[in-house]
């Protein structure tokens, strides 16, 4: 494989990442922000005080789905490698650590070996908020993580960096995915 073709192999992730972050933006989150409930199998004690939540999340993702092309465009290029790279990796593992700690956590709460809180909600089906979201929002989560790992790693390469500290990306951001996962359980089982 050429050094060019192998350079552009990954490039497809950055535009799938970017896709993927502004569709949950504005589908999910502004859907949700705007008044809509599906997804959402019970009643919130302030219902307007999680629209404007889901708005403003809705806003973040927004802006890191625009932010996923600097992995991709030439104008990514113009930046400092690293402060493209890092904040991609970090929410990455944010991404990947908030889907694995749902998929640990949520199942064991179901089968009453741990206790989850759901604080904001007066009423809620709790077997059909876990449902929607390992079926929906985790995979959602999780499926972004891989792609934006995998358009930094293109964006590594394509500024030149090696195969070998391309692996050391990789096993830094599996690395911090687990430590958070980890984190995030014990705290959730404390």
């Amino acid at each position: 494989m050429s050094a060019i073709a192998h350079k552009s192999s990954l490039s497809w992730a950055g535009y799938a990442a970017s896709a993927w972050a502004i569709a949950y933006a504005i589908g999910v989150r502004g859907y949700q922000g705007l008044g809509g409930t599906l997804g959402l199998p019970g009643t919130f004690e302030d219902a307007e005080g999680m629209r404007r939540a889901s708005l403003v999340a809705g806003a973040v993702i927004l802006i890191a789905g625009i932010g996923e092309l600097a992995l991709v465009r030439p104008w990514g290029l113009r930046l400092p490698r690293m402060l493209v790279i890092l904040p991609a990796l970090a929410g990455a593992t944010f991404a990947m650590g908030h889907a694995l700690t749902a998929y640990i956590s949520k199942p064991l709460h179901l089968l009453g070996v741990v206790n989850l809180d759901f604080p904001g909600w007066e009423r809620v089906d709790e077997g059909a908020l876990i449902r929607w979201d390992l079926f929906f929002y985790e995979p959602w989560f999780l499926g972004l993580g891989v792609l934006t790992t995998l358009a930094a790693l293109h964006h590594y390469r394509r500024t030149g960096g090696s195969e070998q500290g391309a692996r050391r990306l990789v096993q830094a951001t599996v690395g911090a995915t687990v430590g958070l996962t980890a984190v995030a359980c014990i705290s959730l089982f404390a």
